[in-house]
């Protein structure tokens, strides 16, 4: 330490702040002890600090204190030991050791953030603290912790993977089929990466244990259950989707054939007021081959009529044009429903397919563990078998040994 403990008036004052239990007042003076030190003496202050409160009764007390009020703030703690050399950042860090143990939620909240640090040296120091925190009391389920600790496994230095080897190796002792199902996850995804598929087999191996090989089957097992379950009610609800798809068909075909017998009525319509034109025009000729005697008046008259008549269906004419116009308009309207009703069928039995796609892949991977796990069965037997025969080579070393320290005291 570049700081002794001993002769420090500050210390000592805070010494008996603890063991008079003035929590607020200990907290109050280490702030301004720690706020008074520069760059190049903080650390060791700090580690006084820490090393001092974690021998005195109650000191755990106060380093919650200064932790929670930020006093002692861990990302930025763990970014100044990123500045000393490996063996003086983990000393330092074993002195938060049992304080991960037993206040795991005063540094969980932080580890995800940690590991995003560009800092390699931050990112390990975080996953030393995880690993602290996994040999505790507290369990890590956290999903989410979990497959970020998988993804350094990637990281571009070494250092970093081995601590998150180690990191997904306590963490799996408790949960096993968490930390399968995530490194697998992983190597699915980066299938050539040969490297990490080397870290994995590690992870793996010290993971899968003989005593919870039977928990990672079961746990498979569920799975395939419960995506068998999910696939079923999938398959259900296609069906009815299918159903309501084919209910829609129906009722456009009968669209359309109201509407074609709407068009054929119109049709009728401008037939019967072309042949009711047709035969005005042959009244007027008619009228005036028979009476000579008003031909001055009745051309005026039948012109005038001829003409309004004509108007009149003129207009009649545009709109029944505009009729066929709106009507051209919906059938392109109920064609495109119809395509669109046609795509999200095909979407949908895709979907389908897919799904049991996944369910034949899922039951593939079960069979692949379940020989992987015999396997291992058979590794482990073999490595009980060894153990034992060095077991026997060394009691036969010993029995050597004592054998010639008997004949060394004969001699003399």
């Amino acid at each position: 330490m570049a700081e002794s403990n001993q002769d420090n008036p500050e210390i000592e004052k805070i010494k008996d702040f603890v063991k008079d239990d003035r929590i607020d007042d200990a907290v109050k003076i280490i702030a301004l002890y720690l706020g008074d030190s520069n760059q190049d003496n903080y650390l060791d202050r700090l580690e006084n600090i820490i090393e001092m409160l974690l021998s005195l009764l109650g000191g755990r007390i106060v380093l919650r204190f200064l932790i929670e009020q930020l006093i002692i703030d861990i990302p930025s703690l763990l970014e100044n030991l990123s500045k000393r050399d490996s063996v003086l950042r983990y000393s330092f860090l074993l002195l938060l050791k049992t304080l991960c143990e037993n206040e795991c939620d005063l540094f969980l909240p932080h580890s995800e953030d940690l590991l995003d640090s560009p800092d390699p040296n931050v990112r390990e120091a975080d996953l030393q603290l995880i690993i602290f925190m996994a040999g505790g009391e507290t369990d890590i389920e956290d999903e989410s912790l979990v497959n970020k600790i998988v993804l350094t496994l990637i990281d571009e230095k070494d250092f970093v993977v081995e601590k998150a080897i180690q990191a997904l190796i306590t963490i799996g002792r408790k949960h096993p089929s968490l930390i399968t199902k995530a490194v697998n996850n992983l190597v699915k995804e980066q299938p050539e990466n040969e490297n990490l598929k080397s870290a994995v087999d590690t992870v793996l191996k010290s993971v899968v244990t003989v005593e919870k090989i039977d928990e990672l089957v079961e746990d498979s097992y569920k799975e395939v259950i419960l995506d068998e379950t999910t696939l079923e009610k999938e398959e259900i609800e296609i069906i009815d989707k299918e159903l309501e798809l084919k209910k829609k068909e129906i009722e456009i075909k009968k669209k359309k054939l109201e509407l074609e017998e709407k068009e054929k009525d119109l049709e009728e319509k401008i037939i019967q007021e072309k042949e009711k034109t047709l035969k005005l025009k042959e009244e007027i000729l008619e009228q005036e081959s028979t009476v000579d005697s008003e031909l001055e008046i009745l051309p005026k008259k039948v012109k005038k009529q001829l003409k309004k008549e004509e108007s009149d269906i003129i207009d009649k004419e545009i709109e029944l044009k505009k009729k066929e116009l709106e009507i051209k308009k919906k059938k392109l309207e109920l064609e495109f429903k119809e395509q669109e009703i046609e795509e999200l069928a095909i979407q949908e039995k895709e979907k389908a397919l897919k799904l049991k796609e996944e369910l034949i892949e899922k039951e593939t991977e079960l069979s692949n563990v379940e020989i992987e796990l015999q396997q291992k069965k058979i590794e482990e037997k073999e490595r009980k078998i060894m153990e034992s025969e060095l077991e026997r080579a060394e009691e036969k070393i010993e029995k050597l040994k004592d054998e010639d320290s008997d004949n060394t005291d004969e001699d003399s």
